[in-house]
């Protein structure tokens, strides 16, 4: 698997670069994890379209970030990938993120005409104020340790279950990334969500002007479902939510099979426009 390490201001970033087709896929994994998230995605796709995967700043195997508080928020992230897909020369691209990835998609959307469409999975819309946030997410382990900056090794493993999969290797690789993490990530990207340089990302569903494709664990423990299915998309993919019977909060992993046919079909739609262009 071809792997590149891009030099962007906030830091060396790895990531998977596989494949050849319109539009790219970008992958985005969430908070203390890493691209291997995605490796039954970057199978199924690469052999029909380019994939891009990589390690957030801070995770697996990218650099931890130059300036933890300016690059570790989602505007942060955000801006470093976007200097990733242009050094890249991604071209028209559909984003996927998965929980945090999920956040920092929507903001990269707003910075990239490129961008052709959005998967989200486990990452609610929230506006811009603590009412909505309370909202969006459900109380529990994957919640109450998302900002916190230290992790003991039971924090570890609490916020390792809540992820909900069975497949023991990718068990063992979650839980090194998870110790891998710089728990710094954690604690900026969470403190920022209502700062002043903090998106409303309901706005940003509300004036998107790309499909957006809500795939959810129908059994995810840490988000409110209703919250999500709730938010106003201005193009809802297929004008209507999906929830995966029986997965968690990382359905990419432990319902692949599922997941990838959702997946396809949404890069296969999205295709349809950059063939006529």
């Amino acid at each position: 698997m071809n792997v590149a390490r891009i030099k962007t201001q906030a830091g060396v970033i790895e990531t998977v670069d596989v494949g050849a087709g319109e539009p790219a896929v970008l992958l985005l994994h969430g908070n203390s994890g890493h691209k291997e998230v995605f490796l039954r995605q970057i199978e199924a796709l690469s052999p029909h379209y380019r994939v891009v995967a990589p390690d957030l700043l801070g995770h697996g195997r990218s650099d931890d970030a130059v300036d933890p508080g300016r690059d570790y928020s989602l505007g942060g992230h955000a801006r470093y990938l976007a200097e990733l897909v242009a050094s890249l020369r991604v071209g028209p691209v559909v984003v996927v993120g998965t929980s945090l990835g999920g956040h920092i998609a929507l903001e990269l959307a707003a910075l990239l005409p490129e961008v052709r469409g959005l998967m989200l999975a486990g990452a609610p819309p929230f506006a811009k104020h603590a009412d909505s946030m309370a909202g969006a997410w459900l109380p529990g382990p994957a919640i109450e340790l998302s900002g916190k900056a230290e992790f003991s090794q039971a924090d570890a493993e609490r916020f390792l279950a809540a992820h909900a999969i069975d497949d023991p290797d990718a068990v063992l690789a979650l839980r090194s990334a998870i110790r891998r993490a710089d728990g710094r990530s954690r604690a900026a990207v969470v403190g920022a969500l209502l700062s002043a340089d903090a998106a409303d990302q309901r706005e940003l569903v509300r004036r998107s002007t790309v499909p957006i494709a809500v795939v959810n664990g129908g059994d995810d423990s840490a988000v409110n479902l209703t919250f999500v299915e709730a938010a106003p998309y201005r193009r809802l993919w297929r004008n209507q939510p999906f929830r995966i019977a029986g997965a968690g909060h990382m359905p990419q992993v432990s319902h692949a099979a599922a997941f990838n046919e959702l997946l396809t079909a949404f890069v296969r739609d999205c295709a349809a426009p950059v063939a006529a262009e």
